[in-house]
């Protein structure tokens, strides 16, 4: 699919998101709301979910060991605060290619190896989501008789863990028969697609490279102690943001609501996650929860600034920094890519 039409898509779901979210919605209520709400509090929400990247950074490290690759905290930290401004600024979810093409610029890193760790992050997020949710909605503190988007909790419970054991066995699939992976992108995409699948499937060869910590059980074992950890601070964002707003919610339902938001922003959207993540706030803390529509989404609002704000503001002092221009950036990162040698590295600006 063509980068323009995933672009597309996204603001269309956005946007339908969006006119869903607010339909009924007083914006007068809401704007009055975030004028009162606590400045201490929200600055405090911004600070967890920026201090989050420094989590991540460490987690990366990880990651990237596994094949070898020697980074500095600092050059992870840039990286991923590039990235995030990318995702805030442009469609299509552009910070996840920023993210590897900037490393690649500050440290003997592949392109294509690092957006194989990118791509094993995904999958430790989402299998450490799950449980959590799965977690606090078999917990006594979860609302009795409460449904997940309209379906009933052990419905949403069977789901969650086939989803989790799917996604685990993709990853071991990856990371112990590579070979044969391989093996069948180049006989399938190169008879689909000719000279082009075969270049695909040479890349497909570096990106597994960053699975190869899933061989070592002790390092995999840190890097999902890390994720958990990262979800749980994360998930004290929205505790702070319950009480800048007045919400009295405790910190199982501020979890849940972390838990919600990243299913959520697992959408096709526009910039910034506009609209799966005022649709993820919604379905817990108004749908789930019991709280008013409009301390809901004054909550969702400020929220999504306290986040939006400082990381995007990084990540442009970050990009100017290295000579990354807004305006080429895809174009940047599709080529570098691109031209990406499996197992090579591209030596740091």
């Amino acid at each position: 699919m063509k980068s323009h039409l995933k672009a597309l898509i996204g603001i269309a779901i956005s946007g339908v998101l969006l006119w869903w979210v607010f339909r009924d919605a007083d914006l007068a209520a809401i704007a009055h709301q975030l004028a009162e709400a606590d400045p201490v509090l929200l600055i405090a929400t911004g600070a967890i979910l920026t201090s989050g990247g420094l989590v991540r950074a460490v987690r990366w490290r990880l990651l990237l060991e596994a094949g070898g690759a020697e980074t500095t905290l600092h050059a992870r930290w840039a990286s991923l605060n590039i990235g995030f401004m990318a995702t805030n600024l442009f469609p299509a979810r552009l910070g996840e290619i920023v993210r590897p093409l900037a490393l690649s610029r500050m440290a003997p890193v592949s392109m294509s190896t690092a957006l194989g760790t990118v791509v094993l992050e995904r999958a430790l997020d989402t299998v450490v989501i799950i449980v959590l949710a799965v977690v606090i909605m078999l917990s006594p503190v979860f609302p009795a008789g409460a449904t997940v988007l309209g379906r009933p909790v052990g419905e949403t419970l069977t789901v969650s863990a086939l989803v989790a054991c799917g996604v685990l066995a993709l990853i071991a699939l990856a990371a112990f028969r590579p070979r044969g992976i391989v093996r069948l992108a180049h006989a399938w995409l190169g008879r689909l697609l000719g000279s082009p699948g075969e270049a695909l499937a040479q890349k497909l060869d570096a990106l597994l490279s960053g699975l190869l910590l899933v061989r070592r059980p002790a390092a995999l074992l840190k890097a999902m102690l890390w994720t958990f950890l990262l979800w749980v601070w994360m998930g004290s964002a929205f505790w702070t943001a319950f009480g800048a707003f007045g919400i009295h919610l405790g910190f199982p339902a501020a979890m849940f609501t972390e838990c919600a938001l990243s299913l959520f922003e697992a959408l096709p959207a526009g910039p910034g996650f506009l609209g799966t993540m005022q649709a993820g706030v919604l379905a817990s803390v108004h749908g789930i929860f019991g709280i008013g529509t409009d301390a809901t989404l004054s909550m969702a609002v400020g929220y999504y600034l306290a986040g939006f704000i400082p990381v995007t503001l990084l990540g442009l002092y970050y990009a100017w920094t290295m000579g990354l221009h807004l305006r080429s950036m895809g174009t940047a990162a599709e080529t570098a890519l691109e031209g990406a040698a499996p197992g090579g590295g591209t030596e740091p600006r």
